[in-house]
């Protein structure tokens, strides 16, 4: 199964706090789970849970998500909290109020996207490595690679990334506006796209499925890389 929460935040003055948010979060999230559970998060190319903030005025909405029934102690940790300590803030984050989706069966949440198709908001910066580097390529189909990953190891499902790049590429992008930004994690500043995409699905069966699955997926893992760290964060629509 898969989770998902949304934490809304009260006011909150960031102005001394040096970094993106969702980093921050990141940081708090790590001493509030069993500390047993976060050495294992720790290991490398286990990437069990996503999160992505989007400030509002002065608030915050905290989205985090699980992708696996181990790692749904973290949106249930937090859930538990009423107040959270960020590294940079003189006081604690106060947490007005949760929102927790029912748990999805990630085989099944295909069915919750339009044969059709959807539009893609890429609401946090989305980023992957090329020639060693965190970039910020024009090749949305790039970004769900580390998708099909996560999807294959916390699902035991051998889904191929060239398929569905083929599938993608089948696809319609009917309209797209994307953006290069910066993204600071710790001091380090890397580059990340921004913007959305109108995408009409394929008719053909196999890879209509294969692209709802994948991007279904996506809103809950994310795409690219520092998803545990505020990157990558999309919200899928369908297409009215």
């Amino acid at each position: 199964m898969i989770y998902q929460t949304d934490i809304y935040t009260d006011k909150a003055n960031i102005s001394d706090v040096y970094s993106e948010m969702a980093v921050k979060i990141h940081g708090a999230v790590m001493k509030a789970i069993p500390q047993d559970y976060c050495k294992k998060m720790h290991t490398p190319s286990y990437h069990p849970f996503s999160i992505f903030v989007v400030p509002v005025e002065n608030d915050f909405i905290i989205r985090v998500s699980a992708l696996c029934d181990e790692a749904k102690i973290i949106p249930e940790t937090l859930s538990q909290k009423k107040s959270l300590k960020i590294y940079g803030m003189k006081n604690p984050l106060k947490i007005l109020k949760f929102e927790s989706a029912e748990p999805l069966d990630a085989e099944k949440c295909y069915n919750y996207i339009s044969e059709k198709g959807c539009s893609i908001t890429f609401i946090t910066p989305a980023t992957i490595k090329t020639k060693g580097r965190f970039s910020a390529v024009p090749d949305i189909s790039a970004y769900f690679y580390s998708t099909v990953c996560k999807y294959n190891e916390f699902e035991k499902e051998k889904i191929s990334y060239d398929e569905f790049k083929e599938a993608f590429s089948c696809a319609v992008l009917e309209e797209y506006r994307l953006e290069s930004v910066k993204y600071n994690v710790s001091g380090n500043i890397i580059s990340g796209m921004t913007g959305y995409c109108r995408i009409m699905f394929p008719k053909d069966e196999e890879q209509n499925i294969l692209l709802r699955k994948v991007i279904a997926y996506a809103s809950y893992s994310g795409i690219g890389g520092k998803t545990s760290m505020g990157m990558g964060g999309i919200v899928v629509q369908d297409i009215q």
